[in-house]
């Protein structure tokens, strides 16, 4: 009988062990695989507001696309630096690059619903409001004085950011993407010609899809993240993309060839969740809207300095960089611009087009 009533008790000793394991000493936390700019990854939360740092913390994700060292990412990791210095540490800003958090459509769709936070699209909006089509237009842009002034303008104020409420979204900031650049592992591309026969790959884009066409490429669509691999196996000849991006998705690595043809300027905008934001403090969305200017004159300058110091490395890796015969392009450009003009009011067109000169 002894016998049995201590094995009974050790049984029950087990038992209790295990009960303790379970419920406090080794459990599990459950946490993303995302990138974040203060190295966290959890849930985002919505509590407290801006302003004395004994506040519960607001902690909110930040999707992009653009791989590390692009200029929307290096801009996304200045704006939560920013918001924290703000906000004096109570409101978190965690970076989720590489579309780790969905594709830019996708993250859209999920910002109307308040699942993410922020992002960062960039040409996908032309997919939700055809007016952003606008800086599709090649060459629009002379230089990034013009694009400041046109982040400052009336027309970034009064006519594109209302659009975005339309897709349950708030508009923050006008932000760099980048002067886009052509790749290709065939030969130089100094004048449209030379694109003849060329397979490249530009992003879901009717306006640029036509707009290589008129140039005389073989453009097709793909998602950024496809893009190395389709260059590596000849699925495609070549890709055009800002220098940042070039080097962030390593093309370089396997193109030949640089043709420096600032054909496109492209910029990126920083949203918000409407569903999300409405749910914020007035102080905490004053933190956050003024953080996104400053970023987004920050992604300007990084973009250049940037711009600079790429062109150095990609020759000392062996890419034979041209400067590209501008004006043989621009002189394709109108039928461009008038496709757009089917789609969207064409005095809007008109207004952006002299806007971006100004």
């Amino acid at each position: 009988m002894a016998k049995r009533i201590r094995v009974f008790s050790g049984i029950v000793a087990l038992a209790m062990a295990a009960s303790l394991v379970g419920c406090g000493g080794g459990g599990s936390s459950t946490s993303t695989s995302g990138s974040s700019s203060s190295g966290g990854g959890e849930q985002a939360s919505s509590g407290g507001s801006g302003g004395s740092g004994s506040e519960a913390t607001l902690t909110l994700r930040l999707a992009t696309t653009s791989a590390k060292g692009g200029a929307l990412y290096e801009g996304a990791v200045k704006y939560a630096e920013i918001v924290k210095e703000k906000s004096n540490g109570t409101i978190e800003v965690q970076v989720f690059p590489d579309g780790q958090l969905g594709k830019d459509l996708s993250v859209l769709d999920g910002q109307k619903t308040g699942t993410i936070e922020m992002s960062l699209p960039s040409t996908a909006m032309a997919q939700k409001s055809p007016e952003f089509g606008v800086f599709d237009i090649p060459f629009l842009f002379e230089n990034r004085e013009k694009v400041q002034n046109f982040a400052n303008g009336e027309i970034w104020k009064s006519d594109l950011l209302p659009l975005f409420e339309k897709h349950g979204l708030v508009g923050l900031g006008f932000w760099e993407n980048g002067f886009r650049q052509i790749t290709n592992s065939k030969h130089p591309i100094n004048k449209p010609e030379d694109l003849e026969g060329i397979k490249l790959r530009v992003p879901e884009s009717k306006l640029r899809v036509a707009a290589f066409k008129v140039f005389g490429a073989n453009p097709t669509t793909m998602d950024f993240s496809e893009v190395f691999t389709a260059l590596q196996q000849g699925v495609v000849d070549g890709q055009e993309n800002p220098l940042g991006q070039i080097e962030a998705g390593r093309f370089y690595e396997i193109q030949k060839y640089l043709s420096i043809t600032n054909h496109t300027y492209t910029p990126g905008y920083l949203v918000a969740s409407k569903m999300w934001w409405d749910k914020l403090t007035p102080d905490q969305q004053k933190i956050l809207s003024e953080a996104a200017i400053e970023a987004g004159d920050f992604s300007r300058t990084y973009g250049k300095q940037a711009d600079e110091d790429l062109l150095k490395k990609f020759k000392d890796a062996g890419m034979e960089v041209n400067e590209a015969d501008v004006k043989s392009f621009q002189a394709k450009v109108q039928p461009v611009i008038d496709e757009l003009k089917k789609s969207i009011d064409p005095g809007f067109v008109d207004k952006v087009v002299k806007a971006a000169q100004e």
